[in-house]
């Protein structure tokens, strides 16, 4: 095999495909790289059996073949390359998978592994799919992904659910402390449909979407995967298997006090709230909800923090306790001037959705001593 390419092109692809490649595994062939230009195209494969991604790289074939390069030197390797303009990197294999890489007056001579051991990645039935733009994929994702958890005591909290119905894409997670929910209107209908996807394969997704209004992006749905394709690439990865919660029990109509506040004044407000929390701190910043204010105070062993911002009020007098955290983290996904945000009483969950229920964030309340408020 004997590959030409420039070398920001083969940095790019490198970049994009070592995301899904393990940093470890019992299986040392997914810790490499395939690069594969037996078919009339090169192509860069990285996989870790749940998650992988392929990309086309811009380069010239002057002698087809495949082999499996070790991610981490091959791309320090490129990386540390002179930054000219139009470098060119010449990569060429011989029958024994060595591998020597060319770069000006620089030669790097690696081994190399038989391109067929690497692990394909899986054939996804292309019969259901949908389409959206890549900004619009990547603003729901970033507006949710931040609600589910980081353990896999329960596996399906560490994954989103992205549920197809008519002409709406919906996007569902939650951590057993508050659930995240947005809805997004697609350019038509499609067939309903279901999937789990974890949230590592999403994050990583995200980086590499370029977010443009008008890159269009094709998500096909299939039994056991998900895949998304866009920029000659592809993601795809395995679902989580199971039934999602349900999550529609879990949310309220009812409320027996509202607000609407201006978004940025309170989330400035939560945001300095949180100089005196630390990672396991439990003590909740208490908002006090009269006629036209709300008073905001949090104790810790740091320090005391007193507030008021303006509101609307409808309904109830309240007071009632959050972790300041989750609340900052769903104002700063929310671009409405203004919000509204539902209550009832002290041990239930607030809502903060707007009328089109495009967005919908439910958090749980925390208690806390009102002698001390």
């Amino acid at each position: 095999m004997k590959l030409q390419f420039k070398k920001n092109d083969l940095t790019n692809a490198i970049n994009i495909v070592s995301k899904a490649v393990p940093s470890k595994t019992t299986m040392s062939i997914l810790e490499c790289i395939l690069l594969d230009a037996s078919n009339g195209k090169i192509q860069l494969i990285g996989n870790d059996t749940e998650f992988g991604i392929e990309t086309v790289c811009e380069g010239t074939i002057v002698e087809s073949g495949k082999v499996a390069i070790e991610a981490k030197i091959f791309s320090e390797i490129i990386r540390r390359l002179p930054e000219t303009q139009d470098m060119q990197v010449t990569i060429e294999t011989d029958n024994r998978n060595n591998t020597i890489i060319t770069c000006e007056n620089s030669v790097f001579k690696i081994a190399g592994r038989d391109g067929n051991e690497f692990t394909a990645l899986p054939k996804i039935d292309k019969t259901q799919s949908v389409s959206l733009s890549q900004f619009t994929l990547k603003q729901i994702i970033s507006q949710t992904i931040f609600s589910i958890a980081m353990n896999d005591n329960n596996k399906k909290m560490t994954g989103e659910l992205f549920e197809i119905k008519d002409d709406t894409l919906t996007v569902t997670s939650l951590d057993g402390h508050r659930i995240s929910i947005r809805q997004v209107k697609l350019n038509k209908s499609y067939d309903t449909a279901k999937a789990i996807v974890p949230g590592k394969a999403l994050n990583e997704l995200v980086k590499i979407l370029s977010g443009g209004i008008y890159d269009e992006l094709v998500v096909y749905f299939s039994k056991n995967h998900i895949m998304f394709e866009f920029n000659n690439t592809l993601v795809v990865s395995r679902l989580i298997d199971g039934e999602y919660f349900h999550v529609a029990q879990m949310l309220s109509e009812d409320y027996e006090t509202k607000i609407v506040v201006n978004r940025k004044n309170l989330l400035d407000c939560l945001d300095r709230s949180t100089i005196f929390v630390r990672d396991n701190d439990k003590q909740p910043l208490v908002l006090k909800i009269e006629e036209n204010v709300m008073g905001l105070k949090i104790t810790t062993d740091l320090g005391t923090m007193d507030a008021e911002v303006a509101i609307k009020k409808i309904g109830n007098d309240l007071m009632i306790g959050f972790n300041p955290k989750f609340l900052v983290d769903a104002l700063r996904n929310i671009e409405d001037e203004e919000i509204s945000i539902y209550m009832s009483i002290p041990r239930s969950p607030c809502f903060i959705r707007d009328d089109d229920k495009t967005y919908n964030y439910m958090i749980l309340p925390v208690n806390f001593n009102s002698d001390t408020v």
